[in-house]
């Protein structure tokens, strides 16, 4: 058993990742500025933009998962200032109090969007993406997650901590009383377009459990990146009509299935044991 704190524990994400912890003997801190829907382990108020709230309420606790950000994505000129600041200085402050408190490894939510998102004024060098692939941020959201994978390479580099940042697909939920859920899905069949902000992948809030779970107990040192989504795209059409439709001059893999993520996970599978489990199909039936 670990003492792990995380942060955003309240959120949709954030209950998922907690409850998967507790149900595996972890004893867990909730840090957020909300209390939780449900109570499934000790909760702590705190501001994470505050380094003193973030080091008290780590304080005890072995390793730490950081969640909590500002999550959305922005296209305007008004609202990026305080998203990238939020973002960047909640993870400076986790970082730092995992060195000043003793830990050995912070988990933390990076994202898919630092490849390009949403893929109007630039388009992948090839598909599947992976993380050797440059990141193209566009928007303040995007390039708070760029910083700060860079600020964990430097980090590293200062003090031996592990950072293990996870680039998160858009998460979806069983839940059909949230905005993102699978009722939703055939209607991105109708616009291929739609949809190509995410390269059309997305990923399971379960599944976002899963990598965090193997992301803290992996035989990994130093401050590495994973591409986290599902296994499959969530479209019905086959990604050779994906491709042809919006990034016809963009070269696919060889190796590429039909309904292949076009976020490569090759390297959470071998480097974590990631597997997806959950699918859209398991859900809504294959449509094939």
């Amino acid at each position: 058993m670990s003492r792990i704190v995380v942060t955003g524990g309240s959120g949709r994400s954030g209950q998922v990742v907690v409850r998967d912890l507790v149900e595996r003997g972890h004893e867990v801190r909730n840090v957020d500025i909300v209390p939780p829907a449900a109570a499934d382990c000790a909760f702590v108020e705190a501001d994470v933009t505050s380094y003193g709230d973030m080091l008290a309420a780590c304080h005890g606790y072995d390793v730490l998962v950081h969640l909590a950000a500002h999550p959305s994505p922005d296209f305007d000129l008004t609202t990026g200032a305080g998203r990238f600041r939020t973002n960047t200085l909640s993870t400076f402050n986790a970082f730092q109090a995992a060195v000043a408190l003793g830990m050995q490894r912070v988990v933390w939510a990076s994202s898919v969007t630092v490849l390009g998102y949403p893929f109007r004024n630039c388009k992948p060098a090839s598909v599947p993406v992976d993380e050797t692939h440059t990141p193209l941020p566009q928007n303040s959201y995007a390039l708070s997650k760029v910083a700060c994978e860079h600020l964990a390479e430097y980090m590293h580099r200062l003090h031996g901590v592990t950072y293990i940042g996870l680039r998160f697909s858009n998460i979806f939920y069983e839940d059909t009383g949230h905005r993102a859920n699978y009722s939703k899905v055939p209607g991105f069949w109708v616009d291929i377009d739609l949809r190509r902000q995410d390269l059309w992948s997305y990923v399971d809030a379960r599944d976002v459990a899963q990598s965090i779970r193997l992301a803290l107990a992996a035989d990994i040192e130093g401050a590495e990146v994973f591409n986290i989504a599902a296994a499959d795209t969530i479209m019905k059409q086959t990604n050779a009509e994906l491709i042809a439709e919006t990034f016809p001059d963009v070269q696919a893999g060889k190796e590429l299935g039909p309904y292949q993520t076009l976020v490569s996970i090759n390297k959470a599978e071998r480097m974590l044991g990631y597997k997806p489990e959950w699918s859209w199909r398991q859900i809504l039936g294959d449509v094939r």
